[in-house]
């Protein structure tokens, strides 16, 4: 997938659809850029990116810790954003290693970070739809960043 695209999609296609990001993103060191409301599917679509990728293990959304290293085939980065006040505060998290390239790096709330972003990414925004039974999913291709694949 190219370009920037809105589907609708039931939560069982969102994990599916994450499933094969994972592969991808872990493959290729794709930075991925998540926003959307609280709940609207962000861990769930990281947790389904892990697995794809080959880890086993169990992922949480790393809210206080603000980033975990998933040990993979190729490791994953994940980090929470939620609590960040600033862009200047991503410094203190080890955000050059995070950008630059050398894993795979989901982070959520990333509209927090900022001009600090990669230019070379993925950006994936969750919403809710259909009275939360399905999520609207927009997701574009920004820079260099490899094609994302297609939403089922």
């Amino acid at each position: 997938m190219t370009g920037e695209t809105a589907v609708r999609v039931a939560l069982d296609g969102l994990v599916e659809w994450g499933r094969r990001l994972g592969q991808v993103a872990a493959r290729e060191r794709v930075f991925v850029a998540l926003s959307g409301p609280l709940g609207a599917g962000k861990t769930t679509l990281v947790k389904a990116a892990c697995e794809g990728a080959g880890f086993t293990g169990d992922v949480t959304s790393p809210t206080f810790t603000l980033v975990q290293r998933y040990p993979a085939e190729e490791p994953i980065y994940h980090a929470d954003l939620y609590r960040i006040d600033r862009p200047e505060e991503l410094r203190e998290l080890g955000w050059d290693d995070l950008t630059g390239g050398q894993a795979a790096v989901f982070v959520e709330w990333a509209d927090k970070a900022g001009e600090e972003l990669p230019a070379d990414r993925w950006d994936i925004r969750l919403e809710y739809a259909d009275g939360g039974e399905t999520r609207t999913v927009e997701a574009s291709v920004l820079g260099s960043a490899p094609a994302i694949p297609a939403i089922p």
